[in-house]
């Protein structure tokens, strides 16, 4: 799934794209790789204009532990971030044209990643990059940090609330300044509390930024509000329904008018904070190579999200089509860079997201030709050798299955951390239908600890729990999935196991 901003008549909407392929982009200045400490920067800008960029993300990052009161000294994932040259770059990775589309956050096998432009064209000076990056920034954050049952206007709202936000001339953080560009939305389309909070999402028909961000701010700075929003959201995430959870407020249209009149009144509280950075925030800075450089336009559109829960025929069939256009761009830029670890990674992968596990293990082991120690190279060969022992039958099937999970085990020794190698071990016993062992299982529940927002291993882990009979914990891991706010063919698929779940449970 892809949570992503836009640009429409002066305002900015939600908009949730299916993984799709991305035309090439010419090559300009020279990428490197910088890293900070919560996030990878991937960008062509100069030294000193990335320190400056991430510098400020840092704050932004600081600033939402202080809000949210999440400590900052555990396990950090790195969001990767590509900050492309416009919103033109960041619509061809989704595979789009004259979009409006200014950029978006998704993950994938490679790990979590977000997309945003060097400038925007979009004629409003007061949507800027700066913003666009905050916001899918703190799209990553509430995923990573907070994961859970969110209503559309809550996810949108608080990403906007973040990306409003702004450097102060002193240093601190304006947070919760004033989203100017879109303020005469809100009043004139006001969509009713009562409606936004008890209506199922896919039959609401409102801007979620613009009210989003005025039902946030509002709910966030209110004394006597704030203590209820929370009770709302921990409702959510319990498993009330909508109406259980909106009882938070008390009487919906006193919060309705309320709202409304607070949004109307044009003037908005803001708090400036002093947040502390470690200055430089840049840790290091490479080059990144020649083929990965050349690929990055393949790389933003990658996509690996099961094509089994496509449950729309045709739906999946454009999927295929768009994953096999970026396939067979990379197909052909792998060819160009044969040596290059990073391009064989990137082939094999998507390999396996299109189903080719031949060429997929054929990559893997063209990989591990250069690179005997790529942990992720080995996990990918494991992988595809699980899918052919799963096709096997008698004796082979037990001892490809093996195979691939000695294999896997190599992997995770060299790289504990990985989240590849750890499917790949559960994969050995799954595909060859040999009960798993609760190491397997733990495994996948380890990896939702650091990365909470991957679907694909959430559902790996609900099947996992299902098939020891572990049904409320199954339950329990896929309703984030099941109550997405957003559309996607994972939510219909986790919808449809729920209810299977519920009834073998």
């Amino acid at each position: 799934m892809r949570w992503g901003i836009k640009m429409v008549r002066g305002s900015i909407r939600a908009l949730v794209a299916l993984a799709v392929a991305a035309a090439p982009v010419a090559a300009r200045a020279e990428w490197a790789r910088y890293e900070a400490p919560h996030f990878i920067l991937y960008s062509e800008s100069s030294p000193k204009a990335v320190e400056v960029l991430a510098s400020r993300l840092e704050k932004m990052d600081a600033l939402m532990h202080l809000a949210t009161g999440h400590p900052d000294d555990g396990d950090i994932v790195k969001v990767r971030i590509y900050e492309v040259h416009d919103n033109n770059d960041v619509a061809a990775a989704l595979g789009l044209t004259d979009s409006g589309v200014a950029g978006f956050y998704s993950n994938n096998s490679l790990g979590p990643f977000a997309v945003t432009p060097r400038k925007t064209d979009f004629g409003d000076v007061d949507f800027t990059p700066e913003l666009v990056l905050h916001h899918e920034y703190a799209h990553h954050f509430m995923l990573q940090y907070f994961p859970g049952v969110y209503p559309t206007w809550y996810v949108e709202g608080f990403a906007e609330l973040i990306g409003s936000s702004k450097i102060l001339p002193d240093g601190r953080v304006g947070y919760g300044m004033p989203a100017k560009h879109r303020g005469h939305d809100i009043v004139a389309n006001w969509v009713t509390v009562q409606e936004i909070l008890l209506k199922p999402a896919e039959k609401l028909d409102f801007d979620t930024y613009a009210q989003g961000w005025a039902l946030t701010h509002f709910l966030t700075f209110s004394k006597t509000r704030s203590p209820q929003l929370r009770r709302y959201l921990k409702a959510l995430a319990a498993g009330k329904s909508q109406s259980e959870a909106a009882a938070a407020f008390g009487d919906l249209g006193d919060l309705n008018k309320e709202a409304r009149r607070y949004a109307g009144a044009g003037t908005f509280e803001y708090k400036p904070v002093n947040v502390a950075v470690h200055e430089p925030v840049i840790t290091s800075r490479s080059p990144i190579g020649a083929g990965e450089a050349a690929l990055i336009p393949e790389t933003i559109a990658f996509a690996d999200d099961d094509l089994g829960t496509y449950r729309k025929a045709g739906a999946r069939n454009e999927e295929q089509r768009r994953r096999a256009a970026n396939l067979a761009r990379i197909r052909e830029k792998a060819a160009r860079f044969a040596n290059d670890p990073f391009a064989l990674r990137l082939l094999a992968e998507s390999e396996a997201a299109g189903g080719h596990y031949r060429e997929a293990e054929a990559a893997a082991d063209r990989l591990l030709a250069i690179a005997p120690n790529d942990s992720n190279g080995m996990a990918r060969k494991s992988l595809s050798m699980s899918q052919r022992a799963g096709s096997a039958t008698g004796p082979a099937r037990t001892a490809l299955g093996a195979e691939a999970r000695q294999l896997a085990i190599r992997a995770n020794h060299i790289d504990g951390a990985a989240p590849l190698p750890v499917v790949a071990y559960y994969e050995s016993f799954h595909q060859i239908g040999a009960p798993v062992p609760p190491a397997a299982v733990e495994g996948l529940a380890a990896i939702l600890v650091l990365r909470p927002y991957d679907d694909k291993v959430r559902l790996m882990l609900a099947d996992a729990y299902a098939d020891q009979h572990r049904y409320a914990e199954a339950i329990a891991t896929i309703m984030a999935i099941a109550n997405s706010p957003h559309d996607s063919p994972q939510r219909t698929a986790a919808r449809e196991k729920l209810a299977k779940l519920r009834a073998a449970a």
